[in-house]
């Protein structure tokens, strides 16, 4: 991990299918382990989804997932590995992905945030929709980013 840090070889980028069982068993590592979220939980069952990673050496090290109900796209299941948090890799891949979903012809897409991932949503144009509510022991704040908001923030 220690070489991942120096060398900065991250690539961020949809994921391939070869590493779709390691990211799940990543965000099971995050959710599950560290935040006690049901395993059931964790894994989308959409045929509508969309996931992003940050890749190393062949290792997946963050993911984001978006998702379509009925008409609307969420966005969720960030996580970004313990080791390099701190680091703005969870910033890059949430513009990165979010950037794709908009230039995709998305206007707006929701989200159920936890704390850390409030204050960098509305670093980028995510307002706050509502109040928080509590999932798993910690808090959740309803969100929503729309297209016009983000793009006048990141150019």
């Amino acid at each position: 991990m220690e070489d991942q840090l120096k060398s900065n070889s991250f690539k961020i980028e949809p994921l391939n299918q070869e590493f779709y069982d390691s990211a799940i068993n990543f965000l099971e590592q995050v959710f599950h382990k560290e935040q006690s979220i049901p395993k059931e939980l964790i894994p989308l069952k959409n045929d509508s989804e969309k996931w992003w990673c940050i890749i190393s050496d062949g290792e997946v090290l963050g993911i984001v997932a978006a998702w379509k109900i009925k008409s609307e796209w969420h966005w969720g299941r960030l996580a970004i590995d313990k080791k390099l948090r701190g680091l703005g890799l969870g910033k890059k891949i949430a513009v990165k992905s979010l950037n794709d979903l908009f230039h995709m012809g998305i206007e707006e897409v929701y989200i159920d945030a936890r704390d850390i991932t409030v204050s960098l949503l509305l670093k980028i144009g995510g307002k706050i929709t509502g109040k928080k509510t509590s999932f798993y022991g910690a808090s959740i704040t309803p969100m929503k980013i729309m297209k016009n908001d983000f793009i006048h923030i990141n150019t």
